[in-house]
């Protein structure tokens, strides 16, 4: 069963859209990453699913109910979400009073949760934080405390806004970890705003890729290995994104025609297309091997860029590709710029999709 979900949700702020027509299903217990650039809309959307702020038109379904409707009780639904900003605030007192506000705001019997915040602190490395004048704390240790402070209300829907930005490793490992056993363990559903593609993939069970409209959703796996949007493919870091035609010569085969050479995919989509192939998945020879690999094109290496554990060869085929090589194959090829050089990938290498041209 879906828990959230938005439809045709459109916001306008002072005559610009900031997000244009957004459409999300999230089932519970699913971990959301809300992957974008700065201004792209994370943090106005996550405030509009908290009821912060309203929507300029479309609808939010919180477990059914429809949670713009004019007739709802706000607090009824907002007790059951809880949002962690990108800077978080801490309220006079100690740690221990920080933390147990959200139960106190909602009625909740402080005393019967004592033996789950000392849990919270210790697994957020701040066991014996619990006297500590909270204005005291660092960034880090306020961010953790600000998390500790939603978790203990238990929230069905937890929203995150940016939980490591500019935070020290120590403190990102430990919310990173933390949220990593909400997922697993307590099923806790989780929506979290991040730019880090890293934290992304590594955290969540679906991705989505906004920048004032949702230009792709799906694993991490479809949204960082198979890019469906121009957008997408450049934002998550693919090279080698090509503008062609496409034409089908056979039921699993495709020839795509670039600016200056043609290539095969086992795509089936024809027209106008964007192909993307993956830096590793073309190979480099020095002489013209036989292989299986229907797109095979000979040029001469154009640059070398050594990124540590990988070696990035720039080559010229008519069309530049950017290589990955492991540095002992590039040792072993002997490869400097000018090199003349065999370049080959397989059809099922070339990711196509539309363009919208």
């Amino acid at each position: 069963m879906h828990l959230l979900e938005i439809q045709n949700l459109t916001k306008i702020y002072e005559g610009k859209k900031v997000l244009d027509d957004i459409d999300l299903h999230l089932k519970k217990g699913t971990t959301l990453g809300l992957i974008g650039p700065t201004g792209c809309g994370k943090t106005t959307l996550l405030r509009i699913i908290d009821l912060l702020d309203l929507p300029s038109s479309g609808k939010i379904f919180f477990d059914g109910i429809d949670i713009t409707a004019s007739n709802v009780k706000d607090m009824d639904i907002r007790r059951r979400i809880g949002m962690v900003f990108q800077k978080p605030i801490v309220f006079k007192g100690t740690v221990y009073d920080n933390i147990r506000y959200g139960l106190k705001v909602r009625g909740k019997n402080e005393d019967s949760y004592e033996t789950e915040i000392f849990k919270l602190l210790d697994s957020l490395g701040l066991a014996g934080y619990e006297e500590r004048d909270a204005s005291t704390l660092s960034g880090g240790e306020t961010q953790r405390i600000a998390l500790a402070r939603v978790l203990i209300t238990e929230p069905d829907l937890l929203l995150l806004d940016e939980p490591t930005a500019n935070l020290d490793p120590l403190s990102t490992e430990k919310i990173e970890k933390l949220i990593a056993e909400l997922s697993k363990k307590k099923h806790t559903t989780i929506i979290m705003a991040t730019h880090n593609l890293i934290q992304g993939q590594k955290l969540s069970d679906q991705i989505a890729i906004l920048n004032k409209k949702i230009f792709q959703m799906g694993t991490p796996e479809e949204v960082f290995l198979k890019p469906a949007h121009k957008f997408v493919a450049e934002f998550v870091g693919v090279r080698n994104v090509k503008k062609g035609t496409a034409t089908q010569l056979e039921p699993d085969l495709t020839l795509i025609k670039l600016r200056k050479i043609n290539i095969y995919s086992i795509s089936h989509l024809e027209g106008l297309v964007y192909a993307s192939i993956r830096p590793e998945d073309i190979t480099l020879s020095k002489m013209k091997v036989i292989s299986s690999a229907l797109n095979e094109f000979k040029g001469n290496v154009k640059g070398i860029v050594d990124n540590g554990g990988l070696i990035e060869i720039e080559v010229d085929v008519g069309e530049d590709f950017t290589v990955h090589m492991t540095r002992k194959s590039f040792l072993d090829m002997e490869l400097t710029v000018g090199s003349e050089v065999w370049l080959q990938f397989k059809a099922s290498a070339v990711n196509v999709f539309e363009c919208e041209c």
